[in-house]
């Protein structure tokens, strides 16, 4: 048992610096550099453009890196060469983007923060089916998941804090809010530098092996890497499917949380109460995400997905629905318990049908469904919203982007229907 602590604890320390981030950055840190630089009745799009390229390059990355780490072999092994390598070659652009004052800088730096950090993500993901067992891939799981709530939890809760003016005048500082954010974001991107690296020395002290030498030319390799056969790997790809329409929904409502609840709720301190909604999201998602390892191990992963699915779309809905900041509260909880029990079972699933020593090319595939709806969902919505909010009025632009959302959601839920199990 002690043995697979410090096993599973190092398989999911890296995700806590890595959601931290990503989670303030997605939820607050993109919209504040937005507001700071762009019109207010063009920010819809000008976020759309920030999120599309970063996406884009993180796709790329991805699309890279995953088979190359299977059939690396270098003498540091497949997997550990891109996480020491990704991870210290983001740092620069993480603190380019806190620190330019320029629009179009500021994406030259996010997108080359994704492409680097993201050189990182399907090494990473593959030590799991790698190093632990099938049977023992929920627990795993359970614990990836629990790290990565830990990150979600810190991220929302320090620029929750640091991007609020009063958090400032508490220190006796009393500051304008595009000062508070400023200050803010830039120290948050020096806390969580320290914490990757620290979780980066960790994670590279797992036990990995170089790949016996390929006799094929890379690009050929590359290629054939993602050769698939559509009926051997069925089951996969629909689940890859679903995903993505889940993610679609899921990042788009994350990417315009703060506007709306700026601009329809007309909440005094959105960066305060963007915190408090991600938060009260977050800590219902722990002891989902603790039952739902338990459960994935013991029952069927489709059962389980489809009705914790179904728990966070009915929160959805109600969210959507919700004319004042408190009315937001109950809908935020049930979709925290669905999505913490969903995510934990549907990586289980996903796993379970990934073919032995190939993590690395399925990892990348899986991370589509994370990229390529950071590169549609805001892009798409950031239009609508900017047109509706012209139309009816500041506000409504961003009650209709959440109401595609939960649309989008129920689409991939209803996709789990065609999947089998193994």
């Amino acid at each position: 048992m002690a043995r697979d602590a410090w096993l599973f604890f190092r398989l999911s320390v890296w995700w806590l610096p890595f959601n931290c981030l990503w989670t303030a950055l997605l939820t607050q840190g993109l919209q504040v550099q937005v507001e700071h630089f762009v019109p207010p009745e063009e920010k819809g799009g000008a976020l759309a453009t920030l999120t599309a390229i970063g996406a884009t390059f993180s796709l790329l990355a991805q699309i890279l890196v995953g088979p190359l780490s299977d059939r690396c072999s270098h003498p540091l092994g497949r997997r550990r060469p891109f996480l020491l390598l990704g991870t210290l070659f983001s740092l620069p652009f993480l603190f380019g983007f806190a620190w330019l004052n320029n629009f179009w800088m500021v994406v030259v730096c996010f997108a080359l923060l994704q492409w680097w950090l993201n050189l990182a993500v399907p090494p990473v993901r593959a030590f799991l089916p790698d190093l632990v067992p099938p049977e023992r891939h929920g627990a795993a799981s359970a614990q990836v998941g629990l790290w990565s709530l830990l990150g979600q939890v810190t991220g929302m809760v320090v620029t929750g804090l640091f991007l609020s003016p009063s958090f400032w005048q508490q220190w006796g500082m009393p500051v304008e809010k595009a000062i508070a954010e400023t200050w803010g974001l830039r120290w948050f991107v020096v806390g969580v530098a320290f914490l990757l690296l620290f979780a980066t020395l960790l994670t590279a002290t797992l036990p990995d092996r170089p790949a016996p030498p390929s006799p094929t030319s890379l690009w050929h390799s590359l290629a054939n890497a993602y050769r698939l056969s559509l009926c051997e790997h069925r089951d996969f790809l629909w689940l890859l499917t679903s995903r993505f329409l889940l993610n679609l929904g899921f990042y788009t409502a994350v990417a315009f949380m703060r506007w709306f609840l700026a601009d329809t709720l007309k909440v005094p301190d959105p960066a305060k109460a963007t915190m408090q909604l991600g938060l009260l999201v977050t800590v219902v998602s722990v002891p989902s995400v603790l039952v739902g390892g338990k459960w994935a191990d013991r029952m069927s992963k489709k059962r389980l997905c489809v009705s914790a699915a179904l728990v966070a779309g009915v929160g959805g809905l109600f969210f959507v629905a919700a004319t004042s900041f408190p009315m937001t509260w109950l809908p935020a909880a049930l979709f925290g318990i669905g999505s913490g029990i969903f995510a934990v079972a549907n990586w289980a699933w996903a796993v379970n049908l990934m073919p032995k020593g190939e993590g690395g090319k399925f990892f990348a595939l899986w991370q589509f469904a994370f990229t390529l709806p950071q590169v549609f969902g805001p892009s798409l919505a950031g239009k609508l919203g900017d047109w509706v909010n012209l139309l009816l009025g500041m506000g409504a632009g961003w009650r209709a982007v959440f109401l595609l959302c939960v649309a989008e959601m129920l689409a991939g839920a209803l996709l789990l229907r065609k999947i089998r199990e193994r």
